[in-house]
């Protein structure tokens, strides 16, 4: 598969990578980030599910080709608080179903997992980062994880929308991590979105 075409508003990362293993069958990938934490660390489980956990929202292109040694194709955008990438990237794949990823909290980070055979051959996992006004080790305004079957087309930067008036403002809630919208569009497939208070 060609390499895809590269995205505009790309962030440049800090440091050089270093790899490591954490355990047995558990090769982890980490990136040095803001403040001497590791930005990102790249984990493969024995069952061949790979865990992702970001501390620093600074380098989508190694967190892309350290997914991709992991075995999981990835098209990564960091963008500034209030942007996302605008909709669609591509045609959804069908994942079976509903999109069981869940992005938590992880610290001032983000975590989430794939299991094995949930990004199919030939399809793209797709992260859309919203960072914090506050800065890059911040935790993220918000998230968007899906599936795109095919050719990702390249990030153009739009306005974040506006959650909905039932889950009411931001500083109306307590910080208890990020809330998780999960669904399984007819059209598009299955896409995950989490809003961070």
């Amino acid at each position: 598969m060609a390499a895809p075409a590269r995205r505009p508003r790309r962030l440049v990362g800090l440091t050089a990578a270093v790899a490591g293993v954490a355990a047995a069958a558990t090769a982890v990938v980490v990136l040095a980030g803001v403040g001497g934490k590791p930005a990102y660390a790249v984990g493969k489980g024995s069952d061949g599910g790979v865990t992702v956990r970001i501390h620093a929202f600074t380098d989508p292109d190694g967190l892309e080709r350290d997914l991709a040694a992991a075995g999981v194709p990835a098209a990564v955008d960091y963008l500034p608080e209030g942007q996302t990438c605008k909709a669609p990237r591509g045609r959804h794949a069908d994942a079976g179903g509903a999109f069981a990823t869940g992005i938590r909290k992880d610290g001032d980070g983000i975590a989430f997992t794939i299991e094995k055979g949930q990004v199919p051959k030939g399809s793209t996992l797709v992260l859309t980062v919203s960072k914090s006004a506050q800065g890059d080790a911040a935790p993220p305004a918000a998230t968007s994880l899906e599936i795109v079957e095919g050719q990702v087309a390249p990030c153009e930067p739009t306005s974040l929308p506006l959650p909905p008036p039932d889950q009411g403002r931001p500083g109306d809630q307590q910080d208890e991590g990020p809330s998780t919208n999960s669904r399984t569009d007819p059209d598009n497939g299955p896409t995950l979105t989490t809003t961070h208070p």
